[in-house]
C-alpha cells in the first residue's frame, strides 16, 4: 500500500527512493546517487569538513565525502545521504546556477541543513523497518542498538536518536560499543 500523505519533501523523497529503487538495508547510497546522476568522490580532506555538494551548469552534480580516519564509515554514509538530500531539496534553488553546500560538524543548523539531516535519517533508517527490527530484537535489549546500527549501516548514536524520534525509547551511550 502506498502512502498518500507525507510530512514534508524529505519524507516524500526518501519514500520514493525506497519504492523506486527497491532498497534494502543497509541502503546502497551509490545506487541512489547513480540513479540521480550524482558523482560521488571519496577523498581525504581536513578533519573539519564532513562533505560537500556541488552543482555547476553543464556538469553532473558532485558529492565529495571526507575519508579521513577521523570519519568512521557510518559517519561517511550519513554524510553521503545528507548531501543527496541537498541535491533533492535544493532543486528549486536557482536550478540553472551553481550551488554548493559545505558541511562541517560546526555548520549552522539552518532549515536546509535540518531538512537534509531528516532526509538522511529517513533514507538510511525508514520508520517501518526501524519499528520492525525494534520489535524483533525485543528479547535482546542489551544488543538491540548495536544490531540495528549494523543492519542500517549507521552509528549507534544515529539509531538511538531515530528511536527517540519514533518514541521507541531513550538509550544510554553504554548500550553499544559502536561509536559515531
Amino acid at each position: 500500500m502506498s502512502r498518500l500523505h507525507f510530512e514534508d519533501e524529505a519524507e516524500l523523497y526518501a519514500h520514493k527512493a525506497w519504492k523506486t529503487l527497491q532498497l534494502e538495508p543497509p541502503v546502497d547510497l551509490l545506487k541512489v546517487a547513480s540513479r540521480l546522476k550524482i558523482v560521488v568522490e571519496e577523498r581525504e580532506f581536513v578533519p573539519e569538513v564532513d562533505g560537500l555538494y556541488l552543482r555547476l551548469p553543464g556538469a553532473p552534480p558532485v558529492i565529495a565525502v571526507n575519508t579521513s580516519y577521523v570519519k568512521p564509515l557510518s559517519r561517511r554514509r550519513f554524510t553521503i545521504a545528507h548531501e543527496i538530500g541537498h541535491h533533492l531539496l535544493a532543486r528549486r534553488i536557482s536550478p540553472h546556477r551553481r550551488l554548493y553546500f559545505i558541511d562541517t560538524p560546526k555548520t549552522r543548523r539552518t532549515v536546509m541543513e535540518r531538512a537534509c539531516d531528516r532526509f538522511a535519517a529517513l533514507l538510511l533508517m525508514p520508520e517501518n523497518l526501524v519499528r520492525q527490527y525494534f520489535r524483533e530484537l525485543a528479547a535482546n535489549e542489551s544488543k538491540r542498538v548495536a544490531v540495528m546500527s549494523s543492519r542500517f549501516g549507521v552509528s549507534a548514536w544515529a539509531i538511538r536518536r531515530r528511536l527517540r524520534k519514533l518514541g521507541l525509547g531513550v538509550y544510554s551511550r553504554h548500550q553499544s560499543s559502536t561509536s559515531f
